[in-house]
C-alpha cells in the first residue's frame, strides 16, 4: 500500500470512533486531545468525557457528517461494513484489525509542547513503527520544545524579510546541527545573531 503522509487539522470537526474497547477509546483520547468533536458508537461501552456518546447498536446513520471514521469493534465483518459506510459517506476511514482495509493507518507519535514526532512503516508493523519513535525521541533532547519556541520568531521575520530561496536555505541551517549548537551554547539570542550574521553575508 502506498500512503501519503500528512497532519490533520481536525479543530471542530467530526470523527466517530465505533467501538468502546481499549483501542477504540485511545482513539477518541487521542481525537479530543486533537480538537474534534467526537462521537462514540457503542452500546455497552462507558461514556467518555468530552465525546458525544451514542448506546447504540451501530447503523450507517451514526456516520452522518464525519470527516473521519474509526472501525475499532472486534467484529471484522462488522467494521467491514463500517468501512464500505464510511467511504459511501465521503469519509477517510481506518479500521483497527486490518489497516489494509481502511484508508489511512495511524502512526507512533511522539507529542510534546511544541513538536509531534510520528513514525510509520509501509509493511504495517506497529512495532517497529513504536521502537524508531522512541530512538528518534531520546535523540531530540530535553530542549526541543524552548529550540522550537526560538525559532518561530526568526522564521516569522525571514519570511518578512528574505527571499523565498535565502529563507528556505537560512532555515535549514538554523533547524539544522548548526543552529541547535547555537541555541545550547547561548539560547534564542545565540540563535537569532547566527540568523544575523547569515542574512548578511
Amino acid at each position: 500500500m502506498k500512503l501519503y503522509p500528512l497532519m490533520v487539522n481536525m479543530e471542530g470537526r467530526l470523527a466517530v470512533v465505533v467501538g468502546g474497547g481499549p483501542v477504540g477509546r485511545r482513539r477518541v483520547e487521542g481525537l479530543l486531545a486533537a480538537g474534534a468533536r467526537v462521537r462514540l458508537v457503542d452500546p455497552a461501552a462507558a461514556a467518555v468525557a468530552g465525546a458525544e456518546h451514542v448506546a447504540e447498536a451501530y447503523g450507517a446513520r451514526h456516520l452522518a457528517g464525519a470527516a473521519l471514521v474509526f472501525a475499532c469493534t472486534d467484529d471484522r465483518a462488522l467494521n467491514a461494513r463500517i468501512a464500505a459506510d464510511a467511504r459511501a459517506a465521503g469519509a477517510l476511514v481506518n479500521v483497527a484489525d486490518d489497516g489494509a482495509a481502511g484508508d489511512f493507518s495511524l502512526p507512533a507519535v511522539h507529542r510534546t509542547e511544541g513538536v509531534i514526532l510520528s513514525v510509520a512503516t509501509a509493511w504495517g508493523l506497529p512495532a517497529l513503527a513504536a521502537a524508531l519513535r522512541d530512538r528518534c525521541a531520546a535523540a531530540l533532547g530535553a530542549d526541543v520544545d524552548a529550540f522550537a519556541a526560538a525559532l518561530g520568531p526568526l522564521r516569522d521575520r525571514l519570511r518578512a524579510e528574505a527571499p523565498p530561496d535565502v529563507r528556505r536555505a537560512l532555515l535549514v541551517r538554523l533547524c539544522g546541527d548548526e543552529g541547535l549548537a547555537a541555541f545550547r551554547a547561548g539560547g534564542a539570542a545565540a540563535l537569532a545573531a547566527l540568523a544575523e550574521r547569515t542574512l548578511g553575508q
